[in-house]
């Protein structure tokens, strides 16, 4: 079989990646153990969330799948930091876990000339400028570009205990163990990364009246501008639980039988999202531990304990589970579990996910040592057009810092040592107040529609939004409002009122402005959708920003050569966090650019030292 490119994976990254290959129009098959398996949410049933959210923006805004996906199969919507600026809002779905699979597979068979192949990938090598990736019926695929978007499989072990370990890099599907071999005969570094998964529960065996409920937002967002947001699915309930000093008790009696803490288990695992008693290890000092009962389904009929990721042994976890206000009745359905994991050092590809060392090659996901599945599609997204891109013989695609979350994503983790699985967080991109959900299309469509990501149709809807932006926009600079009509609007979100006409533009600079009131009352004969408001409200509301980020970029440019002592000590400077205290006194950077690159080190960690360095100037 000759392909132009092929796909070993069906998880998230995998999705993506075929998806914009065959968007840009070159002949692409996935390569994925079972159909059934593609889209599959081995871990929490949800998408998005804070800075994840707006990277499921960004790829819908390129013609990605996820944003799509999350809004057929999602459940439950919810706004997370709803109660901060729009800069900083994490939309979040809750989604059904077989419907969202199900989507997924339909979607890309759909796909007219994309060929999806069961099989499994055994081999790997260079056949003059092709790639031959043999699979273990003996089918021999050859192939301009291959993308490996493996997830968590390669090389995997799952563990429960010191006793129950099994090979597999998920509950019942099997590790690959030969691609591996491949990769590192091709002179290709891994390493070995840990991530885990909560026990699964039944719901029937769970007394809620003891737990807090968590509802959906009364008027949720779509993640994508494809959907229509009145018909989302927002009906499942969440709910709020807590460990318990009974809890924390039964599993530290238990950390001898823990592979996380004897050794057995050798890959790190994400600082952010640590195991049950990796916490509580870490926070001896906390009482107790905020958990999530999250249904899998819409039935509800299994729920994921979020928070509780263990490896203890089974019979640990379900007796501290049984100590936990409404889980004391508890019937467990799948047991928590550990995998360990090979994964790749990201920072051997370039930014375009092509391998440095071998043209044609590239990898996404999880493989890349980043966790979650909004990471892994936004990598997918990447390495697909960029394979596609090259075998058409056009310019590489690479978005920076400045264009998106993705872009934010990208350059961290192949710029950066990381020693732990890579999590997005808003915290993360310097400009943050611009890489907003509200305006993925402003910076991205037309980059997407270039490069053939979008379709004429799709180019076309986004130049009517834009059309209509633009002419509220120019309303709104023309012309102004009576102390009457400003006032319902002023009154509302706490604002002094004022006693002559005021153009309108000027009062929508306002902070606590409701988009919806302000709209209805200024310009009701544009018909703005609700989106568009809340972009126009956040264009305004954060255009200071956009004058001084040019000059920040410059600013930034002189501080990379800003010298730091050698014998600089971080632990002093109270304002650092302690990750980052700990992260530059191993590092020892010597300038401020240096340290910036060091992982677990924010742009804020970088203002405050250059503040303590001014009190005593460089050499």
């Amino acid at each position: 079989m000759y392909l132009d490119t092929l796909i070993i994976g069906g998880g998230h990254a995998g999705i993506e990646a075929a998806n914009a290959a065959w968007r840009i129009g070159v002949k692409t098959a996935m390569l994925v153990l079972d159909k059934k398996s593609i889209g599959r949410m081995s871990c929490n049933p949800a998408i998005g969330g804070v800075g994840k959210g707006q990277m499921v923006r960004d790829i819908d805004a390129m013609g990605g799948l996820m944003g799509v996906l999350a809004d057929m199969a999602g459940i439950m919507f919810r706004t997370l930091n709803a109660s901060k600026g729009p800069a900083v809002w994490g939309n979040r779905a809750q989604c059904d876990m077989n419907l969202y699979s199900e989507l997924a597979q339909e979607t890309l068979e759909n796909l007219s000339g994309l060929e999806i192949i069961e099989g499994e990938a055994v081999a790997l090598e260079k056949e003059g400028e092709n790639w031959k990736v043999s699979t273990q019926s003996g089918m021999q695929i050859l192939c301009k570009a291959v993308i490996i978007a493996s997830g968590t499989f390669l090389s995997s072990k799952m563990f429960t205990g010191l006793d129950k370990v099994s090979i597999g890099g998920r509950i019942n599907e099997p590790s690959s163990d030969l691609l591996p071999l491949s990769l590192h005969k091709l002179g290709i570094k891994t390493r070995r990364l840990k991530t885990g998964t909560p026990s699964r529960i039944d719901t029937a065996s769970v007394d809620f009246s003891k737990c807090e409920v968590q509802l959906g937002d009364l008027n949720p967002w779509a993640f994508s501008s494809k959907s229509d947001a009145a018909y989302l699915c927002n009906s499942a309930k969440c709910y709020l639980t807590r460990t318990t000093k009974e809890t924390h008790r039964i599993l530290e009696s238990a950390f001898e039988k823990s592979p996380l803490f004897t050794g057995k288990i050798q890959g790190i695992g994400p600082r952010y999202c640590p195991s049950i008693e990796d916490k509580i290890k870490r926070f001896a000092n906390k009482e107790s531990h905020q958990l999530f009962l999250e249904p899998e389904t819409k039935n509800a009929d299994r729920i994921y304990v979020n928070g509780f990721s263990s490896s203890l042994p089974e019979e640990i976890q379900i007796e501290a589970m049984r100590t936990i206000p409404g889980l004391e009745n508890v019937h467990v359905l799948q047991i928590g579990y550990a995998v360990e994991y090979d994964a790749v050092n990201a920072n051997e590809l370039h930014p375009t996910l092509e391998c440095k060392k071998h043209s044609g090659l590239y990898f996404a996901g999880q493989v890349c040592g980043t966790s979650g599945y909004e990471e892994a599609a936004a990598q997918g997204i990447i390495a697909g057009i960029n394979a596609a891109l090259k075998i058409k013989g056009e310019q590489p695609f690479v978005l920076s810092r400045a264009d998106s979350y993705i872009g934010v994503l990208i350059d961290d983790i192949t710029t950066m040592e990381w020693n732990e699985p890579y999590r997005m967080f808003t915290s993360r991109a310097e400009y943050r107040l611009f890489l907003r959900s509200d305006n993925s299309e402003a910076r991205l469509c037309e980059k997407a529609y270039k490069i053939g990501m979008l379709t004429e149709g799709e180019w076309k809807n986004y130049g009517h939004e834009k059309s209509r932006v633009e002419a509220a926009k120019k309303f709104l600079s023309e012309n102004s409002g009576t102390p009457e009509q400003i006032a319902p609007i002023l009154a509302e979100s706490g604002q002094a009122l004022v006693t002559e006409r005021t153009r309108w533009l000027s009062i929508l600079k306002r902070p606590s402005i409701k988009a919806e009131d302000f709209f209805e009352v200024a310009c009701p004969q544009i018909p703005l959708t609700r989106k568009e408001k809340w972009h126009l409200l956040s264009e305004e509301l954060y255009s200071g920003f956009f004058v001084r980020a040019a000059e920040e970029i410059a600013n930034q440019q002189k501080m990379a050569n800003f010298k730091i002592p050698p014998d600089f000590d971080y632990n002093k400077i109270n304002a650092l966090s302690i990750e980052a205290r700990q992260k530059l006194s191993a590092a020892t950077p010597l300038t401020l650019g240096a340290a910036a690159k060091v992982a677990g080190v924010r742009s804020g960690d970088i203002a405050v030292i250059l503040h303590h360095l001014r009190f005593k100037p460089p050499n």
